[in-house]
């Protein structure tokens, strides 16, 4: 059977996560192994309720059904998302190992986080002879983080420099908290830094913005580095003075380690390549010729970002208009399986929306859905298969994707996000292909759209089902609980009129309960009321399913249903009759409960006259009426 590996990641890391991503394809392909991505966008900025949704997507398979686990654990930001997982691969047993980031009990790949940076930061006091430095850190206690401040503190020292605690302020690994911690830095100390090193590019281009605001040029006043050698940092301007890690090979070596570990092979537990400085303009040194060439692409490639950025709004607000228009699950199906059909070019041409079993239910009974986990089925309400939309269907939901072939001859890659709304976890998208968006943040934005929609969806199906039982409720009699006289209007005579155009035989029949003033005035209006609400009974009870029935008035019923000639009628007119008795006499009723019934045929080759038909009916009821009445004498 195929090897199946399961990888976890956080899609805010996306250049660490493509390029990583790069290397296990590669390795996956070569060998035929089935790729699954679970990843987020978690951070540690978020409410709880948004912690709990994100996180569950790492909660959702069942890691005995994988041959190996792969954890970007350097990308995680919840400390459940930690727990789910060491509980998970303890508990299976399965062949593990995180890359960049240690955890207990699970095997080891990474970049030696000090050589490179002990190199960039000699660069800086020998080449450029800084003297003062400012140290941006991630969050407070992150092992790498630690040894990137321990090896800019050592290459200090080295020159008789301290770095101390008041040099060192926490940007956690992203954009503007950097910016924020670096603004109050320079806000409370006199002068500048000659040099500020970021624990990642992230923050150091948050800084180098921030200092561009600020009249502060870079690296003529300070220089800036930081930690990663991102694309973005590259493409920057000034490019990013950084440090280099080998993600793909890396990638690549994770694949392999796991590989070797099925097939029972020893390897080291722990393995560490070196990382590099990669001077550049940010610390006043020229950019190789293979980076400014990519530099010049990408700025070449700017107007065309432009253009996505537009036509990428354009399809999420098609999107967001397809379905602010669903009322019903049938058309939620319908109608986004044909928008995505048409339009696909951001996702790709197999993706699944899967709901939790109760996403529709839960509206019904007007209940709350679960904000953890996932239901043990997935109601697969949407979907594409080779850009075609496949059947709505109901699966297991360790099955994990819908039209999954583990026999294929090559390999795949699917990439599973989750999907939430505040306190409600509502299901997951799983994409059958990478697509450029799951690179560059338009995956979050993407998925934040979809959730917005589906709350509207949501909000819309329970707007349309509160309208249904309020006009339910319109032409119901509140006695009988058969439709009112309202009902014909709104269902019998239009159920008349289609059975007419159809070419099709109908049938009016009228009903009216035999000496119904006497039982009033004799024996009291509760027991009338018993009387009315037993017709009704007998008439939902004997006629065919889909026919009409509702009180007229009084102690009338009218019905309305399609038949095929008069004896199929005089046959459920003698049944009714009989039922009738039955019933009364079950329930012992102080009087005679009986009723007249009379009909009138409405032929496809007849003009359909209401007015004719209603007469007729109500001329044979009092017809068969003057024979009861005959007899009782």
């Amino acid at each position: 059977m195929k090897r199946r590996i399961a990888v976890f990641g956080n899609g805010w890391s996306n250049e660490f996560l493509r390029i990583v991503m790069g290397g296990i394809r590669k390795c996956s392909i070569e060998n035929n192994v089935d790729t699954f991505l679970f990843m987020n966008y978690s951070d540690g900025n978020i409410s709880k309720d948004m912690e709990m949704g994100e996180s569950n997507i790492f909660n959702l398979p069942d890691l005995g059904g994988f041959d190996g686990v792969i954890l970007l654990a350097n990308t995680f930001h919840l400390q459940n998302e930690f727990d789910y997982l060491e509980k998970k691969i303890a508990f299976n047993n399965t062949p593990s190992i995180s890359l960049e980031y240690e955890l207990e009990g699970t095997d080891f790949l990474g970049t030696d986080n000090y050589c490179g940076m002990y190199e960039l930061a000699r660069h800086l006091l020998e080449k450029h002879n800084v003297k003062k430095i400012l140290f941006v850190s991630g969050p407070r206690g992150n092992s790498e983080s630690d040894c990137r401040r321990q090896a800019t503190a050592d290459a200090m020292k080295k020159s008789g420099l301290v770095l101390g605690e008041e040099e060192i302020v926490y940007g956690n690994w992203n954009y503007f908290p950097a910016q924020e911690a670096v603004r109050q830095y320079l806000d409370s100390h006199a002068g500048m830094p000659d040099a500020i090193i970021c624990a990642n590019d992230v923050m150091a281009m948050a800084v180098c913005a921030l200092l561009e605001e600020k009249g502060v040029m870079v690296p003529e006043q300070v220089k800036v580095t930081g930690y990663d050698h991102l694309m973005a940092g590259i493409t920057f301007s000034p490019m990013i003075a950084s440090v280099d890690r080998s993600w793909e090979d890396m990638g690549y070596q994770a694949v392999k380690h796991l590989l070797y570990k099925m097939e029972g092979k020893d390897v080291p537990k722990h393995q560490v390549v070196n990382s590099r400085a990669a001077v550049a303009e940010s610390c006043g040194c020229e950019a190789c010729l293979g980076e400014s060439r990519l530099k010049r692409r990408d700025k070449r490639m700017s107007y065309h970002h432009m253009l996505d950025n537009v036509f990428f709004g354009g399809h999420l607000c098609n999107m967001a208009e397809v379905l602010s228009r669903v009322q019903t699950e049938k058309a939620f199906h319908s109608d986004l399986g044909r928008f995505w059909t048409d339009e696909h070019n951001y996702e790709s041409d197999e993706l699944y929306l899967c709901l939790n079993d109760d996403f529709f239910t839960s509206l019904q009974k007007d209940e709350t859905m679960a904000q953890s986990g996932y239901s043990s089925y997935m109601d697969v309400i949407c979907g594409l298969k080779g850009g075609e939309t496949v059947d709505r269907k109901r699966i297991e939901t360790a099955r994990l994707v819908p039209d999954y072939d583990e026999n294929s001859g090559y390999s795949h890659v699917y990439i599973f996000v989750p999907v939430y709304s505040k306190s409600e976890s509502y299901g997951y998208v799983v994409f059958g292909n990478e697509m450029p968006m799951m690179y560059d943040y338009s995956l979050d934005v993407w998925i934040r759209h979809l959730e917005q929609n589906l709350e509207r969806v949501r909000q819309n199906i329970k707007m349309a089902g509160m309208n249904n039982k309020l006009s339910e409720l319109s032409i119901t009699d509140a006695l009988t609980g058969i439709y009112n006289r309202l009902g014909c209007e709104k269902l019998a005579i239009p159920y008349l009129e289609r059975c007419h155009r159809e070419g099709k035989t109908g049938v009016l029949m009228f009903a009216d309960v035999n000496k119904m003033k006497i039982i009033n005035d004799k024996y009291g209006h509760i027991q009338g009321d018993v009387a009315l609400r037993t017709v009704a009974k007998v008439l939902g009870d004997i006629l065919p399913k889909g026919w009409i029935s509702l009180r007229y008035g009084g102690d009338e019923f009218l019905t309305v249903g399609e038949c095929c000639d008069e004896e199929q009628i005089n046959c459920l007119c003698d049944e009714l009759l009989e039922k009738l008795k039955e019933e009364s006499e079950g329930m012992k009723l102080p009087y005679t409960l009986k009723m007249g019934v009379g009909y009138a045929l409405v032929r496809p080759d007849e003009p359909m006259s209401l007015a004719d038909c209603l007469k007729r009916a109500d001329e044979s009821m009092y017809l068969m009426k003057r024979e009861q009445h005959k007899e009782e004498l």
